[in-house]
């Protein structure tokens, strides 16, 4: 199997850069592999294309959850998946791999990639109404959930879950917006102001937080963890139960399993997909659809 590891250099405050070679050599007993690496946002997605023009069976995401969110986008065409895809965890949050069980040290992951098996795994197409889409491997957040995303970009000098936990703190102290939503969760419709909905193909995001907890990648289900209107206080007594995945038991949060979600507000939203920034205030987006992939993907695990 040809295998191209696209690696993106600045994972892991920058550290990531340094294990080309080290990946190189992990693979030679297998018979090696190609690298490249990024250079700009939105570079890797490009050349997940370009590996799949030049007939790689294999393309491996060698860092965080924002390669893989590009790398897959780049790998699925036409609703289909043109190459397996292969993950090296190296990132500051590594949510996918968590939730498919990959996290583990850059030597074992590059061994996985020849020792371990194929399975396909469901993802989550997001779409607006101007007519833009991405494909989602781990998760949506809309609202609250997504301003903390936007945050963590503000915020140089920690990494990591210590980083989307202080985004979460500046985010409670001077964010307060409920925009009222009317949600169709396929054929059950709901009309109430919210705080967020979170949406999750895996349950993990932020590096940390269990907002969709029972989520999982082969069930042809979507996630979801709608959060009424609270005041800051609530919020922070929340904070500590989403880490864990016990807020679903709130009397604030309701979580649903569906296949397809459309949503239309009130005001535009900030919206996340993967962590990565879909739709800003300023994009003016009012309404999403979101739909479930099934088994779309092969990833190799473990």
């Amino acid at each position: 199997m040809r295998a191209q590891v696209i690696l993106n250099p600045w994972a892991d405050r920058g550290r990531a850069g340094q294990l080309a070679d080290q990946i190189r050599a992990w693979a030679s007993d297998y018979g090696g592999l190609d690298l490249v690496t990024t250079e700009e946002p939105g570079h890797a997605k490009k050349l997940a294309t370009a590996a799949v023009d030049a007939g790689y069976e294999l393309v491996v995401a060698a860092g965080g959850d924002g390669t893989v969110h590009e790398i897959v986008n780049g790998l699925v065409q036409g609703g289909k998946a043109e190459a397996t895809l292969g993950v090296i965890p190296i990132g500051s949050g590594n949510d996918f791999a968590y939730a498919l069980g990959l996290l583990t040290d850059p030597e074992t992951a590059v061994r996985r990639l020849f020792t371990g098996q194929s399975r396909p795994i469901d993802l989550a197409r997001l779409e607006d109404e101007h007519g833009r889409y991405e494909l989602v491997d781990n998760g949506i957040g809309i609202g609250f959930d997504a301003t903390i995303s936007i945050e963590s970009r503000n915020i140089t000098r920690v990494h990591g879950f210590a980083m989307y936990t202080l985004a979460t703190l500046r985010t409670i102290a001077f964010y307060y917006q409920t925009p009222h939503l009317e949600i169709r969760f396929d054929e059950d419709a709901v009309e109430q102001d919210g705080l967020l909905l979170a949406v999750g193909v895996g349950p993990r995001a932020g590096g940390g937080f269990l907002i969709t907890p029972d989520a999982h990648h082969a069930d042809n289900l979507l996630d979801s963890c709608l959060i009424n209107p609270v005041g800051r206080l609530t919020m922070l007594q929340m904070l500590t139960k989403v880490m864990k995945g016990t807020h679903v038991t709130s009397r604030h949060v309701t979580m649903r399993r569906n296949r397809t979600i459309n949503i239309k507000a009130n005001m535009p939203l900030p919206i996340h997909a993967d962590g990565e920034i879909f739709a800003y205030p300023q994009d003016n987006v009012r309404r999403v659809t979101i739909t479930s992939l099934p088994a779309v993907l092969p990833v190799i695990t473990s």
